[in-house]
């Protein structure tokens, strides 16, 4: 790799970290693959291909801290359902979102690969096994208890309680499982040693890319712009480039980069930005069951290495039979109306202060009590996500020894839920302007009604399994369920191998253009109701071998 221009590099620097404020202006370092992107995918990548000897230069646009002033870059303006307000989706530092990520991970199922007839553009064009033969590694990345084979409830089955058994049994139920580690994988972190000492890796930080350069043909990307606030510009020049910016920062540069140059995407501009998706989410009713029933699993076990919590999803046959999209439902505890009164301020204050969700380190109290209400909150960052783990353990295994006879227990039920992809779901470039002179962007979310009929399905056999288990009753949620955001940015550069149905190949190779791969879940054509965590990195590997096999193929 060549790091250095017209005399400016590195130099200097003993480890692979570097500045683009401290850059010379107009330099153009070289490097045989750029990653443009410092997040979970961007970092895993980089690992990935050094360990098969490519020279990489992974690009962030962030520092190692959030910055405001960086952090609005992210700006945009929603006209669709609303985001939650006042909270940090994406987060523009070393790291990426994954230094706000709570650590849930889950399994897509082999029906979200499959082609439905009444979920329209469904279907990936490679099967569920492309992605399964990824997942051990992939767990072991994510420090996971248990490996894949945990994602089965049979790994599980001897922590099962009897009430559980009796829900499984009476309802057309298929379990969704939930994994955390024992601390959720903070990459910039865990990774910061073996980036700064390798020798096929340097990471330029304070890197914001402007701006996609073809080559005079048209086939190719010639090189990257970026730019830093302080007016700096450089460029770098790669044989290989691949985006891991996320699902929403990807088809901003994307169409942004084709208006200036409308060679880059042609005829796909029209596909990029749709089919946006996230896992809405809600708490809609209650049960109520018997004094003595035990759910140790949906109300989430400590177990060797992490924690696993079971869910609720309707089978794959009714799902088939009556064309319902795949939601699964937890039981959260319901707390007294105290606690639900002080729950909201204790949740913003905490989250102010454990930077969970906020950039910056101020703690603004008018920004608190804006917050979103505490029904859209409280289920959706419980304990279990919020508590460090040895903390929560003692906190879970001690509320469970001491866990008193009462006539009936309270539960909030919580649902997690698909989105089908629709192209009027998107998100465009607006009028407005960043720091960088690159259009905000516009953002639509739509949430179809099929969502809520599939909802009210799964809400219904919930209550028909109550009642025939004898374990209690549903109290069923009233009017429309009312959604929080998952910030899962699925879709805007889906995949399929006609580029006119899809923006990038079953490679992740964006259609026409040779040298250029995305790698975020930004690809997926569906969703299921997986945190798209673990699948994301799945598509890592897949992509650095097949990367490694072009150059091999090449020479």
């Amino acid at each position: 790799m060549s790091n250095e221009a017209g005399g400016n590099s590195w130099a200097g620097n003993p480890v692979s970290f570097a500045d683009a404020r401290e850059i010379v202006p107009g330099s153009v370092l070289e490097s045989e693959v750029l990653i443009v992107g410092g997040g979970a995918a961007g970092i895993t990548l980089a690992r990935a291909l050094a360990a098969r000897g490519f020279a990489v230069l992974l690009a962030e646009a962030g520092d190692w801290r959030p910055d405001a002033a960086t952090q609005a870059l992210y700006d945009l303006d929603c006209v669709g359902y609303p985001l939650r307000p006042n909270h940090m989706s994406r987060a523009r530092e070393f790291g990426g979102s994954c230094n706000l990520w709570a650590g849930r991970a889950m399994r897509l199922q082999p029906l979200d690969f499959a082609a439905r007839p009444w979920v329209p553009e469904s279907g990936w064009p490679i099967p569920a096994a492309e992605i399964e033969r990824y997942l051990d590694a992939v767990a072991a990345i994510l420090e996971l208890p248990g490996g894949a084979d945990a994602f089965s409830l049979a790994a599980w089955h001897h922590h099962l309680g009897a009430a559980e058994r009796q829900l499984l049994e009476a309802g057309p139920f298929a379990p969704a499982i939930s994994l955390w580690a024992r601390r959720p994988k903070r990459f910039a972190r865990a990774y910061q040693r073996e980036l700064a000492q390798s020798p096929k890796i340097r990471v330029l930080l304070r890197a914001n890319a402007v701006r996609l350069r073809l080559a005079a043909d048209g086939r190719q990307i010639a090189a990257v712009d970026f730019a830093t606030l302080e007016g700096r510009r450089l460029t770098v020049a790669a044989r290989l480039v691949v985006l891991a910016m996320g699902g929403l920062e990807i088809p901003r540069l994307l169409l942004w980069s084709d208006r200036l140059d409308p060679r880059l995407l042609g005829p796909r501009r029209a596909l990029v930005g749709r089919f946006f998706m996230d896992h809405p989410r809600t708490a809609f009713g209650r049960v109520v069951l018997r004094g003595d029933a035990s759910l140790p699993l949906m109300r989430t076990w400590p177990v060797a290495g992490g924690k696993v919590q079971l869910g609720l999803a309707l089978s794959a046959e009714l799902q088939q039979r009556e064309g319902l999209l795949n939601h699964y439902a937890t039981f959260e505890e319901e707390g007294s109306a105290y606690a639900e009164a002080h729950w909201h301020l204790a949740l913003e204050l905490g989250k102010v202060i454990l930077r969970r969700g906020h950039a910056g380190s101020r703690l603004d109290l008018g920004r608190v009590r804006q917050a979103p209400r505490v029904e859209h909150l409280r289920y959706l960052l419980s304990p279990k996500e919020l508590l460090p783990h040895d903390l929560w353990r003692f906190w879970r295994l001690l509320k469970e020894r001491l866990r008193r006879q009462r006539p009936e227990q309270r539960y909030i039920v919580v649902y997690f839920c698909e989105q089908p992809p629709a192209p009027e779901s998107r998100v465009w470039l607006g009028e407005k302007l960043d720091a960088l002179g690159v259009p905000r962007l516009v953002f639509d979310w739509r949430i179809p009604d099929a969502v809520h009929a599939s909802l009210f399905r799964l809400q219904e056999e919930i209550g028909r399994a109550l009642a025939r288990s004898n374990l209690g009753r549903l109290e069923p949620g009233q009017g429309m369920p009312c959604y929080t955001d998952a910030s899962h940015h699925m879709g805007t550069t889906r995949m399929h191998p006609d580029p006119q149905r899809g923006v990038v190949d079953t490679d992740c190779r964006l259609h026409g253009i040779a040298n250029l791969w995305i790698a975020s879940s930004s690809v997926f054509p569906t969703c299921g109701h997986a945190n798209p965590t673990l699948t994301i990195l799945a598509l890592v590997l897949r992509l650095a071998e097949h990367l490694a096999a072009l150059r091999h193929r090449l020479g």
